[in-house]
């Protein structure tokens, strides 16, 4: 069977004109090394910087959900002053149900009702704040009692181009957005580590923050430092729709270039 060689060497120039045009779009979809990286100089160069953060102390506000505990050399004595047993007792407590169920929430007023010691105003404070302030109404009853607070509530939503999406729990009392983000497993080849955004639940409502991880002064941000029930969303990157579409776009070429030889060889039969 005889091929025209006009025909074959229009396929061929078809073929290289596709490949070059898939390389050029997957060029432009291929993010920069610079872009990837964190917390980036905007010279590029090793520098030594300080940078004035926030206040990273949480403040203690309504709603929040406290864990107390004050444990003394007797057991009974201890267990009149906490809401569970202290019998075994870990910081770390059964179960997640246990720590709502037996934990302080804060109300309305800003105040949490202990068990013997009655109520306690808290909104505003620090853990620290609080712990000495339960310290000082124990001591009026009780010799070397030992007061222990954490906040139970400190839960962070991770969505977007992460590895692993999902709520995560914090016992400290601070926890930075890149620590969100590691227990996340880090953002994914796809994800715009310039493009985070913070959704946080204020008094008045809700409000958003924009945050570039690449940049050395997020650290300065007000969302640097969560707060419970933020929400981190990674938006993917321009070259997260490219690869999507991808196969897509190189059976369509394909198929077009089909078209296009085979139009060619029945025009010249």
């Amino acid at each position: 069977m005889y091929t025209n060689p006009d025909i074959l060497k229009k396929s061929f120039y078809a073929s290289i004109r596709i490949a070059g045009l898939l390389l050029i779009m997957g060029a432009i979809g291929c993010q920069s090394p610079r872009k990837m990286v964190y917390l980036k100089n905007a010279s590029g160069q090793d520098t030594t910087m300080v940078y004035h953060q926030p206040d990273k102390k949480y403040h203690i506000s309504y709603d929040d959900i406290l864990f107390v505990r004050i444990l003394t050399g007797n057991p009974e004595m201890s267990a009149l002053y906490n809401n569970a047993p202290t019998t075994g007792f870990s910081t770390s407590m059964t179960s997640e149900a246990d720590q709502y169920i037996n934990g302080f929430t804060v109300n309305e007023e800003g105040k949490i009702k202990l068990p013997v010691l009655g109520s306690l105003e808290v909104n505003g404070l620090t853990l620290q704040e609080v712990e000495k302030r339960i310290q000082s109404m124990a001591d009026e009853y009780l010799i070397d009692a030992t007061v222990i607070v954490r906040l139970l509530n400190f839960k962070v939503t991770v969505l977007g181009e992460v590895t692993r999406p999902g709520v995560y729990s914090h016992y400290n009392d601070n926890m930075t957005i890149l620590e969100a983000i590691g227990k996340a497993g880090d953002v994914t080849d796809l994800g715009d580590k310039r493009n985070i955004m913070v959704v946080r639940t204020v008094p008045e409502g809700r409000t958003t923050f924009e945050i570039d991880l690449t940049k050395k002064d997020l650290m300065t941000s007000p969302a640097f430092f969560l707060k419970p029930n933020d929400v981190i969303y990674v938006k993917p990157s321009g070259s997260k729709a490219f690869q999507i579409n991808l196969p897509t776009m190189s059976m369509i070429l394909s198929s077009v270039t089909t078209i296009i030889v085979l139009l060619q060889y029945f025009d010249n039969q």
